[in-house]
């Protein structure tokens, strides 16, 4: 079983009531370790500590050594992202620490900004792993949104023109959110929008557009053409990253949605909805292109024995064990999916046929499985398969062809495979 890697948080906090109100409010929010120092010295020495390597440093302003907010230099320096969580708020003071690149500056004022705080941590530590792509063409202002996102910790890509920009995106699957100015110098905001929604779908990529002369009409146009959003360039750079945390966020909520609507809650594998709507996409593609793709229709031989003899929750423990070891030795590529029951489905694409019967026989000589709580027993879980032969125009002709084959392995005895 995997462990959750914890993620180490240095809070600099002299106050003990909100140093542990802040633990607790980070032990929600995800896997942190908060290490607390209650001064500059102690937070210095955490610092400086090389097996130390906190990925954010939360800070007060006020400390009992250091009154004016010499720990934001400290944490700054040494090239930690820095929040501000302080009770001290005027402008003045307000704009001179974000002026030295922290992330935020948080107000200790109300339990929303305790939330706010959690959020944004969890926020910072998901950025890095986060890609976005910048299409700008004024060299100073794309410079500025660079360093704004990457104060934020995101990985930042850059485009100075339309074209280049849908290259970049080509390129970069994983990039999440583009950043697109209206006025570029090959091709509009406007087209390269349209252009890119050709290939990248508001559920993994959500756009904001940005403009110097921005009105309602402009906006509207934006976002009938494809936009998730839109901003004024001239938005402060808390807009901004609200903005895109905002859209970000709901990103995730439409991938984790995707993920419920298409995963087996039993075994985590894709299910039959699944099959029949990316697969079957996935499949077309290749048939036009002349592709193989071949399925393996895979069932628990005397699966309703098991169950009469040791009941349906051994019967579901097993599923689960079969479930497991299919993805254990599932090739690079290759998809599977719990069509339902004891019966489960592998799509092979662009995989020729010794390479799934070899998958399939060490899956097959893998059994029978030991359950839990069943350690003397070894079940009589073997497995029979069809394969299909890979060149089937559509995806139904293809597993009713590894459905018959299937069928013919457990007519000629069970425990084996079958291949068109």
């Amino acid at each position: 079983m995997k462990t959750t890697q914890m993620k180490q948080v240095l809070l600099v906090e002299d106050a003990n009531f909100f140093a542990r109100i802040i633990q607790s409010e980070l032990s929600k929010a995800g896997s942190f370790e908060v290490t607390i120092a209650r001064t500059y010295t102690e937070a210095r020495e955490k610092i400086e500590d090389p097996n130390y390597h906190p990925f954010l440093a939360l800070v007060d302003l006020t400390l009992p050594d250091a009154q004016d907010g010499e720990v934001v230099d400290l944490a700054v320096g040494a090239g930690l992202p820095t929040i501000v969580f302080s009770a001290r708020f005027d402008e003045k003071t307000r704009s001179s620490i974000l002026n030295k690149g922290i992330v935020d500056y948080v107000v200790k004022d109300s339990p929303a900004s305790l939330s706010y705080l959690a959020d944004l941590v969890r926020r910072i530590e998901k950025n890095q792993r986060t890609h976005v792509l910048i299409v700008e063409d004024a060299h100073t202002q794309r410079a500025i949104l660079k360093e704004r996102l990457e104060r934020y910790c995101l990985q930042v890509h850059t485009a100075c023109c339309g074209l280049e920009g849908i290259e970049v995106l080509r390129q970069n699957p994983q990039i999440q959110l583009l950043i697109l100015d209206h006025g570029l110098p090959d091709i509009s905001g406007f087209e390269t929008l349209k252009k890119v929604r050709q290939f990248r779908h508001f559920h993994d990529l959500a756009i904001v557009g940005i403009s110097a002369t921005p009105s309602a009409e402009l906006t509207a146009k934006f976002l009938k053409s494809g936009a998730s959003d839109f901003v004024a360039k001239s938005c402060t750079p808390e807009e901004l990253i609200l903005r895109i945390s905002q859209n970000l966020e709901s990103l995730e909520r439409i991938k984790e949605l995707t993920e419920l609507a298409n995963k087996d809650p039993m075994t985590g594998l894709f299910n039959r909805r699944y099959l029949h709507d990316q697969i079957e996409q996935k499949h077309r593609v290749l048939a036009q292109s002349n592709k193989s793709i071949r399925y393996a229709m895979i069932d628990i031989d005397k699966f309703k024995q098991i169950n009469d003899r040791f009941g349906h929750e051994t019967g579901d423990q097993l599923i689960i064990a079969i479930a497991d070891r299919i993805r254990d030795f599932l090739p690079k590529g290759a998809v599977a999916v719990r069509i339902g029951g004891d019966e489960f489905c592998v799509a092979f694409p662009e995989l020729d046929e010794t390479s799934c019967r070899a998958f399939l026989s060490e899956l097959r000589t893998s059994m029978p499985i030991t359950l839990p709580g069943h350690d003397d027993q070894l079940f009589n879980s073997t497995i029979s398969v069809g394969l299909s032969s890979g060149n089937d125009a559509t995806l139904s002709e293809a597993l009713r062809s590894a459905d018959r084959c299937l069928y013919e392995a457990k007519e000629s005895g069970r425990n084996r495979i079958i291949a068109a």
